[in-house]
Formats: structure tokens, C-alpha cells, sequence
């Protein structure tokens, strides 16, 4: 039977490989979400009136190897001739095993103005979404192959895990 090498040396490589890919994605989802951002405030700078503005907001954010996406709906309460005018942020569900928000949904939380933008957005964050999640199942995989190999080579030398 063939010797195994006693070190793991491309498993580390591989996921770092990976990684770079998810921080490459991260970037990616974060311009997308910039562009919505410059387009909105441009649009809402020229409406007059809290009424015309977007009640949609989309953030996009990584924690360790996971991207989120999320959009979040802004309700607002309280009289603005009273000063007491207030908001709340509230999380859309995304439906779930897909892999991106039901485009009627959003589109009825947006202005007729932003509708276009909406979709644009979410259509191109379905793609981030869809590729950082099997990254992050690939590097899952590489770890337990990695510990595999691990202990294979404990059982060769003659530990018992």
C-alpha cells in the first residue's frame, strides 16, 4: 500500500482560494448595493415629501465566510407637524431554500420610481447569493476532508482518535 504524506498541504491552499472568492463576492454584492443606494437617494432628493420616499432598504454584510443580503422595510409612525415622527425596520422573510426575495413582494414595498432599481438589484444579488453559498459548502467539504486526512494519518502512526 502507498505511504500517505504525513501533511495535508493543499487542503489550507484550496480554502484560501475559496475565501478569496467570497471576499471577491462580498465586494461585488456591496457595489450592487451602492448603485441601489446612489440611485435612491437621487430620486428621493428631487421628490418632495416623506410620502415619495423608498421604504425599502438593502444592506449587504459578511460574517466570517457567510454574504448576507437583506432587505428590510421602513415603516414609519407619529406626526411630522408634531415632531415626534418616528420609523421602524422590519426584515422581509426571504422565501425559504431560494435564494433570493419574491420580486412582487418587494416591488409593492417600492414606489413606482423605484420599482426598476428593485429589480435590477435583487435579480444581480441572486447570483452573490447563489455562488457564496456553495463556496461556503465547498470549504465546509475541505474541512472535513482535511480532518479526514487528519486522522488517517493518526491511525497510520498508530493513535487511536
Amino acid at each position: 500500500m502507498p505511504e500517505l504524506p504525513k501533511e495535508s498541504p493543499c487542503h489550507d491552499h484550496v480554502i484560501g482560494l475559496l475565501e478569496q472568492r467570497i471576499d471577491q463576492l462580498y465586494r461585488d454584492g456591496k457595489a450592487i448595493v451602492d448603485r441601489y443606494w446612489k440611485v435612491i437617494y437621487a430620486m428621493e432628493n428631487k421628490l418632495p415629501g416623506w410620502e415619495s420616499k423608498c421604504r425599502l432598504q438593502i444592506r449587504c454584510i459578511v460574517k466570517g465566510n457567510s454574504i448576507r443580503a437583506d432587505w428590510t422595510e421602513i415603516k414609519w409612525y407619529g406626526s411630522s407637524s408634531k415632531g415626534d415622527r418616528n420609523s421602524i425596520r422590519r426584515q422581509i422573510i426571504k422565501p425559504k431554500d431560494s435564494y433570493g426575495y419574491t420580486l412582487s413582494k418587494l416591488k409593492t414595498l417600492a414606489p413606482e420610481w423605484a420599482k426598476e432599481i428593485v429589480e435590477e438589484t435583487e435579480t444581480q444579488l441572486v447570483g452573490v447569493r447563489r455562488e457564496a453559498s456553495h463556496l461556503v459548502k465547498a470549504i465546509m467539504y475541505i474541512k472535513h476532508a482535511r480532518t479526514a486526512f487528519s486522522e488517517d494519518i493518526s491511525v497510520e502512526a498508530g493513535d487511536v482518535p
